[in-house]
């Protein structure tokens, strides 16, 4: 176990040491599961989708261990996770930009996921400025892209709504973790309420809003079918 409780929930004496994180942390497989369907459907993006969906459901895994045992072997599983969906985002975002296909995002992803996945277990503490690097460069590429799109709002409805919604639900997703970790002014251990569960319903959620956003365009409406990959 590790010496602090992380994440404000009371350690159980149960099967899982934190319950309610644990088992909220599956709301990440309905939302890999859910982009993955959306895989169907695409038109230009159906291995990026697929690939997206399956990062997202890894954190369901990477939560249930992590808040079942608190021990620090799943804690770096539970990080990877996290690092997979944003290494995932910022080299698809950069892909868009640059107008790169398929094998140079899976390349790209890989190759980046490898190298931040080998910082995070080899250098203790190193996940926060590996997911604060990785945000950055994010960030800058959902700005780049977005004015690289603004004159053209004709068809982009959608993903105009589905990035504003992404973007409120990770504001309050950001709160909800800071108001409810361990320390802070909302936490309640003892409650089977817990604001870092509410804080993995809208991580997911901002994750699936994300996938849309980033491939509203190639879409097939439902009951249509599409001979294109």
């Amino acid at each position: 176990m590790l010496a602090a409780v992380p994440d404000c929930e009371r350690i159980s004496e149960g099967l899982l040491a934190q319950p309610t994180n644990a088992v909220s942390s599956l709301v990440f497989l309905l939302a890999g599961a859910w982009v993955v369907g959306q895989a169907r459907r695409s038109r230009a993006h159906r291995r990026e989708l697929l690939v997206f969906g399956a990062a997202i459901a890894s954190n369901a895994v990477g939560g249930l261990l992590y808040h079942g045992d608190l021990d620090p072997a799943t804690r770096a599983v539970h990080d990877v996770a996290i690092v997979a969906v944003l290494a995932f985002i910022a080299v698809f975002d950069v892909a868009r930009l640059t107008d790169r296909g398929w094998p140079w995002t899976w390349r790209a992803f890989a190759a980046s996921l490898g190298l931040l996945a080998a910082a995070i277990v080899v250098l203790p503490g190193a996940q926060y400025v590996v997911f604060g690097v990785v945000g950055a460069v994010i960030v800058g590429a959902e700005i780049a892209d977005y004015v690289r799109e603004r004159p053209k709002l004709r068809g982009i409805a959608k993903r105009r709504l589905a990035r504003l919604g992404a973007v409120l639900s990770l504001g309050l997703a950001a709160t909800a973790f800071f108001v409810g970790r361990s320390g802070a002014p909302l936490c309640r251990p003892e409650s089977a309420m817990q604001w870092h569960a509410i804080w993995h319903a809208l991580a997911a959620l901002t994750m699936a809003l994300y996938a849309y956003s980033a491939v509203a365009d190639s879409i097939t409406p439902t009951g249509r079918s599409s001979s294109r990959d």
